[in-house]
């Protein structure tokens, strides 16, 4: 080390000094740098914290569907093979098309419970059909729903109606438009967290036909995609970013025309109550025209601070 090394080290010790005096944003700057990476940290920690928190959630309720499921055949907690409910009709005259909800494996009617009554406090016409997870098979749901809907459409005198479908209700919802039964009689399908693509929970559990279908590369999946795009059928596919159960795109149908909504802070189980999923169900069903989102095929609902704590 040279004998200089001090004296021109203590000088340009000096000279940043005088720098950062003259120029107080850069002052600022390099003070604030590690208030923000602090704020970053933090933030990376509430949001893995909320993330933890959706997932065990998740999984909780997941876990409570399957313990219930052999109580379906012994004790009949769960719904009847199928069954339809009565029409729930609004306080107001209906202006949109009559809707009827198809939940997802182990569901029950009550799963619909928020989204069924914001649709009929905006005086649309609700139904919801339940069936059974055990002996039954997607195509047969899909042979009760499209007898559904006759019923529905003969009870209400509307010419078409509009269906959601949870989870496994979506594939039975694509199933009976692919096996023909609803041609014209079907106007807006929303699909929530269906899985389409599978879903990798579908191979640990031992369920029947049902959830033999449900699994990656199935052939009803396969038929399903491989089928033709529905004609006049207006499609939306909610996916939940925080979903374990149908992760990622694996909830997106194979269509070409297909509208993707992705909503971010809650999971599978989570759509069923999201304010911000039920607000975008009723625009799209109370739409008139073209689809509410038309102008983007796939778009993000970003979680609102506001919201954050009602989402799920």
């Amino acid at each position: 080390m040279s004998i200089n090394d001090g004296p021109v080290a203590d000088a340009d010790q000096t000279t940043d000094q005088r720098t950062l005096l003259s120029d107080p944003v850069g002052m600022w700057r390099v003070a604030a740098t590690p208030l923000r990476a602090l704020e970053s940290a933090r933030a990376v920690v509430r949001m893995v914290g909320r993330a933890a928190a959706v997932h065990a959630y998740e999984v909780g309720a997941l876990a409570s569907t399957v313990a219930m499921v052999p109580l379906s055949v012994v004790g009949g907690v769960l719904e009847p093979a199928s069954s339809v409910s009565p029409l729930t009709k609004g306080h107001a005259a209906p202006t949109a098309r009559p809707v009827l909800l198809v939940h997802g494996f182990g569901g029950t009617r009550s799963s619909w419970s928020v989204i069924a009554n914001a649709l009929s406090d905006r005086g649309i016409v609700v139904d919801t059909i339940a069936y059974s997870p055990l002996g039954n098979s997607v195509e047969q749901l899909a042979d009760e729903l499209v007898a559904a809907v006759q019923r529905t459409l003969s009870q209400s005198g509307a010419d078409k109606v509009n269906l959601v479908g949870h989870s496994l209700g979506g594939v039975v919802i694509a199933q009976a438009i692919a096996g023909g039964g609803l041609v014209g009689l079907v106007d807006t399908v929303i699909t929530l967290g269906s899985p389409f693509g599978g879903s990798p929970w579908a191979a640990l559990l031992p369920f029947g036909d049902l959830l033999r279908a449900l699994r990656q590369g199935s052939p009803q999946l396969r038929r399903l995609a491989s089928g033709p795009v529905p004609v006049g059928v207006r499609w939306l596919s909610v996916t939940a970013a925080l979903d374990i159960i149908v992760p990622g795109l694996r909830s997106v149908p194979a269509h070409a025309d297909v509208e993707t909504i992705t909503v971010d802070g809650i999971g599978h189980l989570g759509m069923l109550i999201s304010p911000r999923v039920v607000d975008y169900i009723i625009a799209a069903l109370t739409a008139h025209g073209p689809s509410v989102a038309a102008e983007s095929h796939s778009r993000r609902l970003p979680m609102a601070a506001r919201q954050a704590a009602t989402a799920s």
